[in-house]
Formats: structure tokens, sequence, C-alpha cells
């Protein structure tokens, strides 16, 4: 697990693109490979964990 913070996501769609790119510039993935999203919602509220989304690399 390596986690990515940044601000406003747009969205979990929005979330999930950000996330999609930051591991391919960090280089913790590559297009092909699937990776594992873990949030909060709402958004920016600490302590509420309770998302998990698998995202392909494309």
């Amino acid at each position: 697990m390596h986690p990515v913070p940044f601000e406003n996501a747009q969205g979990v769609t929005g979330m999930v693109e950000h996330a999609c790119t930051a591991v391919v510039i960090h280089g913790f993935a590559e297009p092909g490979d699937d990776i594992v999203v873990v949030a909060g919602l709402p958004f920016g509220l600490s302590g509420s964990t309770n998302l998990l989304h698998i995202a392909h690399i494309s």
C-alpha cells in the first residue's frame, strides 16, 4: 500500500483517474496492471475509509 493524498477529488471517477495516473508516474504500475484504490466518503472526512475500488491501468 502506498498512500497518495491529493486535494479535492471530483467524485469517485475523478479520484480513481487520479490514482491511476499517480501509480504510473510513481512507477508502482504500468498499463495492463490492475490496482486497488482505497478511499473514504465523503472526501475530506478523516476516519471514513469505506470504499475499495479495483481499477485497470489502460
